[in-house]
């Protein structure tokens, strides 16, 4: 019988690590090996590698006993060097500014007296994306467009399990968030910002998020109802041209604004049929896990 290869799967936040035990084949998370640690991404790098470092070995303690353990895979905001482990941050990202030009790879492996080839790291939106392929709602897929619809708009392009970030068959690093949309580009459309400025700018309620406008429209509020509609024909005509040029056979979506998804899927699903388009979007079902799952298939 083929023995299970354990990894630990971390999500690194600007406030918070996540981690807990995963078994890299199935994806199947192990029961109580859930460790979460805040921590501010503007405290000094030692306290960062440490608390980081803290969480990660609490939560290899819950190693099933003469288990196989292939490593930590490590989810991260970027600009960061992946391969190597480097903090390419500065004063423009505003964020884990004390980790420009730091190793943090080198300097876990000592600290967790592990080599450094356990210690493995990927882009926070692209390693959300692997999740989804490999355990998620993208699972059985062969070209699939995971998007993140939140703070920001993430994408990634997935064909048969590996990333595609270069090539004719995909926007550059497969980003569309910098893509010239509109009257700016998809990043001011297809956010939590643009639904909140969109919806105070002609309601009456101020509102700070999109669940009240959510709630709003499944009320009735015509201004909730048309925004929805709105960001529906607006994101297919954003992602059309993406999808056919990519094969895409699913996309899977995630972040606050996906959970509406019955909201928009009317006015998104006409204007891709308007397009010659019917390939079937999904939410994504791992929720929070996504990214700690995504990060151990760099074990598989």
């Amino acid at each position: 019988m083929k023995e299970s290869k354990y990894s630990i799967g971390c999500d690194i936040g600007g406030s918070h690590i996540c981690c807990t035990i995963i078994e890299v084949e199935t994806g199947n998370v192990l029961e109580k090996s859930f460790v979460s640690m805040m921590v501010n991404h503007a405290e000094p790098k030692e306290v960062l590698i440490d608390t980081w470092a803290k969480a990660i070995i609490a939560c290899k303690k819950q190693l099933p006993e003469s288990s196989s353990f292939v490593g930590v895979g490590i989810a991260i905001p970027g600009p960061f060097n992946y391969e190597e482990g480097i903090g390419l941050f500065d004063n423009s990202n505003k964020k884990f500014i004390h980790l420009k030009d730091v190793n943090v790879k080198e300097a876990l492996s000592k600290t967790l007296a592990l080599s450094k080839n356990k210690i493995q790291f990927v882009n926070d939106a692209t390693a959300f994306s692997l999740g989804c392929f490999w355990y998620g709602s993208g699972k059985g897929s062969n070209q699939m467009v995971a998007i993140t619809l939140g703070t920001g708009f993430g994408s990634s392009f997935i064909s048969k399990g590996k990333v595609i970030e270069e090539g004719n068959t995909v926007p550059e690093n497969g980003y569309l968030w910098d893509k010239p949309f509109k009257e700016g580009i998809a990043d001011d459309y297809f956010s939590t910002r643009w639904f909140v400025n969109s919806f105070n700018g002609v309601s009456d309620e101020e509102v700070t998020g999109v669940k009240r406008i959510a709630e709003l429209a499944k009320l009735g509020n015509t201004d909730a109802v048309s925004l929805f509609n709105k960001f529906g024909h607006n994101l297919a005509s954003c992602l059309s041209d993406y999808l056919l040029n990519f094969n895409a056979d699913v996309v899977v979506m995630g972040g606050n604004i996906a959970e509406a998804f019955d909201l928009f899927k009317p006015s998104l699903f006409s204007e891709l049929r308007m397009r010659g388009i019917e390939i079937p979007f999904k939410v994504s079902i791992l929720k929070e896990s996504a990214a700690m799952l995504g990060a151990v298939t760099l074990f598989k």
